[in-house]
């Protein structure tokens, strides 16, 4: 069996944490810089005022005897004050240097924020794409070990083990379009990509329930629809469809025989709203804020044998940003989900 090392280990050769490393880097060279900045205004600073105080004593000086000069008695020499100046300006330049050492470091911290973010979220598609696509794969080649040593492959067995494998491999198939669609939604700018025109919002969700409505009836479901006359949004009819079916049949794999779904649109004030209302498995708190991540499904999720991909939201929630829009979901173990997107009404 083949074990990954772990991500940080992969990508820097060492167990220590990376950002850590770069955190304290980043910090010294911030540190450094203000170092060099400080350093030369003070020298900049000290040596102004030495030519000033020489001025100044210069012309503090007077005559003693007719063609000689000599200095107040009561003015401090040169020497000392150049020398009170030091240590002020040295003292400063401590206090500078600590402080902009701790700024450096909450600065170094929130700089690398979101590059850690970014690394751990690519470390959970990773995690979770492995164990998706470790599953199908796990199915066929048991499958395929047990019937080679039973010594029977042929006949119905053969039939079912084809057909078991040709399903599996469906679903790998599916899976593989849907991380090259998500892919391409991220690959250029979205509104360099896509035509956002205006659209009837309430119409694409009729349509899209419409279409629904066979696979809900099959699995004991109710879907009902409540939307205006017309709802005008701008975005592309073909990639909003898609957001829409996705959201549905999410919302159709996860919710039991008997239970109900609502697609609802409806306007507020210049915005419109386009809902999905469930009354599935739900999902935990501590999962709802992951539920458009790729491949993630939360343990509930996985335990309901789906078979989902995991990646319908991710690319819902990915087309509706291309096309304006914001999305966000509400959800209760055992009490359903709502799925609520956001449009500005054209």
């Amino acid at each position: 069996m083949i074990r990954l090392k772990p991500f940080e280990v992969r990508a820097t050769g060492s167990k220590a944490d990376p950002f850590r490393t770069a955190r304290l880097r980043l910090t010294l060279l911030y540190l450094a810089i203000i170092t060099g900045i400080v350093a030369l205004l003070s020298a900049s600073l000290y040596e102004f005022h030495s030519h000033d105080v020489g001025r100044m004593e210069r012309g503090r000086t007077v005559p003693v005897v007719p063609g000689e000069r000599g200095i107040a008695q009561d003015a401090p020499s040169l020497g000392e004050y150049l020398e009170r100046l030091g240590r002020s300006i040295i003292l400063a330049d401590i206090i500078t240097i600590l402080a902009g050492g701790g700024l450096s470091y909450i600065l170094a911290s929130r700089t690398l924020r979101p590059v850690k973010e970014a690394v751990e979220a690519e470390q959970r598609f990773f995690a979770n794409a492995a164990h998706d696509l470790r599953t199908p794969l796990a199915v066929m080649r048991s499958e395929a070990e047990v019937a080679l040593r039973s010594g029977r492959v042929g006949g119905a067995d053969a039939h079912r083990i084809l057909a078991s494998s040709l399903e599996e491999i469906d679903r790998m198939s599916a899976m593989v379009e849907q991380m090259l669609d998500l892919a391409r939604s991220g690959s250029t700018s979205p509104h360099a990509r896509i035509g956002l025109v205006p659209l009837d919002l309430a119409s694409l969700a009729r349509n899209v329930a419409g279409k629904m409505s066979t696979r809900a009836e099959a699995c004991g479901l109710q879907l009902t629809i409540d939307t205006p006359e017309a709802a005008t949004v701008h975005g592309d009819p073909r990639a909003l469809e898609r957001a829409v079916f996705n959201i549905l049949e999410n919302a159709v794999t996860y919710t039991p025989a008997g239970g109900s779904i609502k697609v609802r649109v409806a306007q507020h004030g210049s915005h419109v709203e386009l809902s999905v209302m469930d009354t599935g498995i739900g999902i935990m708190p501590e999962d709802l804020p992951h539920i458009t991540e790729p491949f993630f499904r939360g343990d509930r999720a996985r335990g309901a044998h789906s078979g989902g991909t995991g990646l319908g939201l991710t690319i819902a929630r990915s087309i509706v940003e291309e096309n304006r829009g914001s999305m966000r979901a509400e959800s209760r173990p055992d009490a359903g989900t709502t799925v609520i997107l956001r449009f500005l009404q054209a």
